[in-house]
């Protein structure tokens, strides 16, 4: 897939699939599959014998982020896979214990501009996503307790919380 961005913007999210972004004197902002998801993609791609997809991505007098999804989101996604018997905790401790697990490889080249692969949610956005899906009844008190813990963490400290928070309320 091509997606170019010419003096303007662009909101998505990856997808694994091959893609070819060119961002000029634009800015583009991503968000990365959740990580329950990027299992099951990666589970389906190993059964079907295929390779990780390439995203490349050009951005020249540009900016272009992509960010992980924020903890409620991982947390809701999380749940529901495993509810739906699509994900184990076994497929869980598995990803946790392979950190550079994701569903596509991401290469780029930036000439004058600004290019950031893995960039967390901002505090404020972590609080009032948690602070959302609380009110609606979908994260029970302890459970975002939990989560409050890995705002602002990476990789294995933060799927660790996601798992204590998801345990506590099984």
């Amino acid at each position: 897939m091509l997606q170019v961005c010419i003096l303007g913007g662009h909101d998505g999210i990856i997808r694994p699939e091959k893609k070819l972004c060119l961002t000029l004197l634009g800015g583009a902002d991503f968000k990365r599959a959740t990580v329950a998801r990027q299992v099951l993609a990666d589970r389906q791609r190993s059964n079907e014998g295929k390779e990780r997809p390439v995203q490349l991505f050009i951005t020249i007098l540009g900016g272009v982020d992509i960010k992980v999804p924020t903890l409620a989101e991982e947390f809701l996604d999380l749940r529901q896979l495993l509810d739906s018997r699509s994900l184990t905790m076994d497929d869980w401790d598995r990803a946790l214990a392979d950190l550079g697990r994701s569903d596509v490889t991401i290469a780029s080249f930036t000439l004058l501009g600004g290019f950031s692969e893995c960039a967390l949610p901002s505090e404020d956005e972590e609080i009032e996503g948690l602070a959302v899906q609380r009110h609606l009844g979908n994260i029970s008190e302890s459970a975002g307790d939990i989560l409050k813990y890995g705002i602002g963490q990476r990789d294995s400290e933060r799927r660790a919380t996601l798992r204590r928070a998801v345990t506590i309320e099984a």
